[in-house]
Formats: C-alpha cells, structure tokens, sequence
C-alpha cells in the first residue's frame, strides 16, 4: 500500500514538474488497460519512469537524489536506476527506436515517509 501510495505523490510531483518531459506509469498510461485487470482495492503500483526536458540534465538530476541507487525493484526502500544505461547501454540506438530513451529514469518506490521522497525529488530536479 505504501508503494503504491508513494507512487502515486511522485506522479503528482512529476506530472506538473516544468523539467519533466515525459511519465509513465499505469495511472496516467493506458489506465483503463490497467484498471481493466487491477486487482479490487489493488493500486497501480510502486514503478515509475520519466524523462527530462533537457537531457543532458539527466546525470545531475540523478547523481543529486539523495536515494538508493541501482537496477532492482520491489524493495522496501525506494531505488532509482538510469534503466537503459544499464540494462541496454551497448544498444542504446535499438532501445530509442523502440521508443525507450536512453536518458529515462526508472523509480522504484518504497515505504519512505511521502513528504521525504517528493521533497528528494524536488531537491534534485532543481539542482538540475
């Protein structure tokens, strides 16, 4: 619950953030896909990504959070990954052809009080 809480106070933040180009995340992509299948009671879950305005921001933005690190999700701390350089970085062409940024940031989120990881993230996209 607190995943999915949390997910959804960052999709607030990013959805209305003037440095965020793009979100994605079953509440604001293809939500009644989602909701077609959704549990009774179930959220929309704790993953998340987005993209900058400004790209070459990216490396500052994500290097300013003051949040774990690294390619896993499902933790009961939030992680945050630069997902295609990690998982694709030596075909970075092919990810962007299939319409996946290389400069896309994956959120992973956890049981962390809300207010502390919006103020994480507002800190960072500011800093970039």
């Amino acid at each position: 619950e607190a995943h999915n809480s949390n997910a959804m106070e960052l999709v607030e933040l990013l959805s209305d953030h003037p440095a965020v180009d793009q979100l994605w995340h079953p509440s604001v992509v293809k939500r009644d896909h989602y909701e077609a299948i959704q549990a009774p009671g179930g959220g929309f879950g704790g993953l998340l990504s987005f993209t900058l305005k400004t790209p070459r921001k990216v490396a500052k933005v994500f290097d300013s959070l003051d949040l774990s690190k690294g390619p896993s999700f499902g933790t009961s701390f939030t992680l945050v990954s630069p997902y295609v350089m990690l998982a694709h970085y030596d075909e970075l062409d092919w990810a962007e052809g299939c319409g996946v940024p290389s400069h896309l940031i994956r959120v992973s989120c956890g049981n962390e009080d809300p207010l502390a990881l919006k103020n994480a993230f507002s800190e960072a996209l500011s800093s970039g």
